[in-house]
C-alpha cells in the first residue's frame, strides 16, 4: 500500500516538474505581470470619483479663466484636466468644446473607465498591462521564445515614467500601446502586405490619442526604404488615407453635434497651432536628450519660505539656485539608450534583421522632439525602443559568448536586472539638486 502511494506521489512530481519547465516562461511572465499590478494596484482599485469633483474642478478653471488671482488650491493639473475631459466627451459633450488641443480618443478611454469603473485611471492602468503583452509579444517575434524575451517586459515594469503614465490619467499611455502595437504588426504586414490596411487603422487610432503617433510613419517607410521592398512601400502608402479615415472618426461626436468638415479641418489647425507653439520655443532644443541621457530638466530657481508654526509669518526666506531634475530618471536604461540603440543599429543594417525597426522607431520620435520644448512624459513613446534595443545587445553578446565568458555574461546580466529592480523600490531620486 505504501509502496503505490509512495509511486503515485513519485509521479505527480514528476507531472509537477515538466509542467513547471514547459511553462516557466508563462510563470515568469506572470510574476511580472503581478509586479506591475502590484505598483499600480491604487490605480486600478481606488481613484474612485463622484460628479462633485468634476463640479469642483470645472470650478477651479473658472476662476482661472475670470482671471482670479492663482493660488494652489485653484491649480488645475493634466490628469484632472483629462479625467474632466473624458466625464464630458463621454456625456455628450463634443471635443472642440473642452480641451480640444490633444485628439479625444484617449479622453474617451478615461471617460469610459470614469463610466465602468468610477476611476479615471483604471482604463490607464489596463492599457499599460496591454502594452506589457504587446511588448512580450513583440520580444517573441525579435529574439524567439526564450528567456531575453522576458528582459523588455521586465524592465518596462519597472520603469517609473511607465508606471506613472499608467497610475495617472494622462494620455501617453494610450500612445505607448498603440505606437508598440503598430510596431508588432509591421513586423507581421512585412511578411504578408495583406495586412497593411490593419496596419494603419492602428495608426489612425493611435494618432487619435495623440499626434506624434504619426511619427512612427517615418520609422515604417525608412524601414522598407533600407529593405529596397518598393511595391510594399506602395502597398502601406496607399493605405494611410485609411489612418486618416480612422482619426476623422474619433470625432463621431463631434459631427453628430452638427459641426461640417470645413470646420473639422479648422479645428486640426487650431491643434496645429497649439502643438507648434512648443516648437518656437528654442530654449527646448535638444532639451529631450538633456533629460534622457542625464534626467535634468533645467536650471531653476526655487524660493523656500521657513513659516512659525505659532504664528504663521514667515521668519526667513532662502533663494536656491540648481537643476530640476525628473524623479522618474533611470541611469540603468535612460543612459545608455543611445549606445544601445546605436549598436543595435550598427549590428542590424546589413544583417535585414526585423530588429532593425527598434532604432529606426527610436530616432523617429526623437529627431523631430528633439527641436521642441518637451518634458519627460514624451519619453514614453520611444522607451520601448531603446528598453528593447538594449535586450537585443544582451541576447547578442551572450549567443556569441563561449565557456566562461559567456557564463560570467549570465552572471552579469543577473546583476544588472536586479539593480534594475533595487534602482525601482530603493533609490528616491530627488527633483531638484541645489549647486
Amino acid at each position: 500500500m505504501r509502496s503505490y502511494r509512495h509511486e503515485d506521489l513519485s509521479i505527480a512530481l514528476k507531472k509537477l516538474l515538466l509542467f513547471l519547465r514547459k511553462s516557466k516562461m508563462t510563470l515568469i511572465l506572470l510574476f511580472i505581470i503581478g509586479l506591475y499590478i502590484y505598483n499600480v494596484q491604487n490605480a486600478l482599485f481606488a481613484n474612485k470619483l463622484d460628479e462633485s469633483w468634476y463640479a469642483n474642478v470645472q470650478s477651479r478653471l473658472s476662476s482661472i479663466e475670470k482671471g482670479e488671482t492663482p493660488s494652489v488650491e485653484n491649480l488645475v493639473f493634466d490628469p484632472e484636466l483629462y479625467a474632466l475631459a473624458g466625464w464630458l466627451y463621454i456625456h455628450g459633450v463634443p471635443p472642440s468644446e473642452f480641451n480640444f488641443e490633444h485628439p479625444p480618443l484617449a479622453k474617451f478611454f478615461i471617460g469610459i473607465s470614469e463610466v465602468l469603473f468610477h476611476s479615471p485611471t483604471s482604463m490607464n492602468a489596463f492599457f499599460g498591462l496591454a502594452t506589457l503583452l504587446v511588448v512580450y509579444l513583440l520580444s517573441i517575434r525579435l529574439f524567439g521564445k526564450t528567456f531575453f524575451a522576458l528582459i523588455p517586459v521586465y524592465m518596462l515594469s519597472l520603469e517609473k515614467l511607465f508606471l506613472g503614465a499608467a497610475r495617472t490619467s494622462t494620455l501617453d499611455i494610450y500612445s505607448a500601446f498603440f505606437i508598440s502595437l503598430s510596431v508588432l504588426m509591421f513586423l507581421y504586414t512585412v511578411k504578408n502586405p495583406k495586412l497593411f490596411p490593419a496596419l494603419s487603422l492602428v495608426i489612425g487610432l493611435g494618432v487619435a490619442c495623440k499626434w506624434e503617433v504619426a511619427f512612427v510613419i517615418l520609422a515604417f517607410i525608412t524601414f522598407l526604404l533600407l529593405d529596397r521592398a518598393w511595391m510594399k512601400l506602395g502597398y502601406f502608402m496607399a493605405s494611410l488615407p485609411l489612418a486618416l479615415l480612422t482619426y476623422a472618426m474619433a470625432y463621431t461626436t463631434y459631427f453628430l453635434s452638427g459641426h461640417s468638415f470645413l470646420e473639422f479641418l479648422a479645428l486640426q489647425i487650431s491643434i496645429y497651432k497649439f502643438y507648434s507653439m512648443g516648437s518656437m520655443y528654442t530654449g527646448g532644443a535638444l532639451m529631450i536628450w538633456r533629460i534622457l541621457l542625464a534626467g535634468v530638466i533645467g536650471p531653476e530657481t526655487r524660493t523656500i519660505f521657513y513659516i512659525d508654526e505659532k504664528t504663521s509669518e514667515i521668519i526667513k526666506i532662502v533663494t536656491l539656485k540648481g537643476l530640476a531634475v525628473t524623479p522618474s530618471f533611470n541611469p540603468l536604461t535612460w543612459s545608455i539608450s543611445a549606445w544601445a540603440v546605436l549598436a543595435c543599429f550598427l549590428k542590424t543594417l546589413r544583417a535585414g534583421e526585423e530588429a532593425r525597426v527598434l532604432p529606426l522607431w527610436f530616432i523617429s520620435f526623437m529627431a523631430p522632439l528633439s527641436s521642441c520644448l518637451i518634458l519627460e512624459y514624451h519619453l514614453i513613446a520611444p522607451t520601448p525602443s531603446f528598453i528593447l534595443s538594449i535586450a537585443y545587445i544582451l541576447k547578442d553578446g551572450y549567443s556569441k559568448g563561449e565557456g566562461r565568458g559567456k557564463t560570467i555574461l549570465l552572471a552579469a546580466i543577473i546583476t544588472y536586472l536586479s539593480a534594475l529592480a533595487v534602482w525601482h523600490y530603493i533609490i528616491k531620486v530627488p527633483d531638484f539638486i541645489a549647486i
